[in-house]
């Protein structure tokens, strides 16, 4: 990808990253500029995996006894196979779309706004445990709809690609993360 500068601390690009996650969260493309400083970007930005992690424990614990029924440590397997099985299986289907050069600035913008994901589906959980039913449930489908929302865009709009064809990479993803979780489910 031209105009990539090589050399890039860890720290600017995890800087750079929450400023593509804040800008692509509002629906603005020029996040993008900072979501992959380098061609070491793409596996930079994968320690939105690891700000994430703390979110993701503190949903899954609000929801019950999901982390018992399971147990921890599948969980956490679990976890990690949702930021690994989707970008993997996703160069493919980059490949297949003819947009393969345009993979690493994908899914260093996927990896990025999973932060604003993580924060509006943790926000809806909080908030919902406060609100009566029928409105905590109405919140979290819109925070659900919003993660959706913005998964396409970064696809559309990372990928240069039609709004049907980054529906596509949004709908793999879900199947992805609903396998797993099913597997996660019946392992424990």
């Amino acid at each position: 990808m031209p105009g990539l500068s090589t050399p890039v601390t860890l720290e600017t690009q995890v800087v750079a990253g929450l400023n593509a996650a804040f800008l692509l969260a509002r629906g603005k493309e020029e996040g993008l500029r900072f979501a992959l400083l380098s061609m070491e970007g793409a596996t930079r930005s994968f320690w939105a995996g690891a700000i994430c992690l703390v979110p993701f424990l503190i949903i899954r614990t609000m929801g019950g006894d999901a982390l018992r029924s399971s147990g921890l440590e599948l969980e956490l397997i679990g976890y990690v196979l949702g930021w690994v099985v989707f970008p993997l299986a996703s160069t493919a289907l980059a490949d297949a779309s003819g947009r393969g050069s345009l993979w690493p600035l994908f899914i260093a913008a996927w990896n990025w706004t999973n932060l604003a994901q993580y924060a509006a589906l943790l926000a809806a959980s909080v908030l919902g445990r406060l609100l009566p039913g029928g409105l905590g449930g109405l919140l979290s489908l819109l925070a659900f709809a919003y993660a959706l929302w913005l998964e396409w865009f970064v696809a559309k709009s990372a990928l240069r690609i039609s709004g049907a064809r980054a529906a596509i990479f949004v709908l793999m993803d879900m199947a992805i993360g609903l396998s797993i979780a099913s597997i996660v489910d019946r392992l424990g």
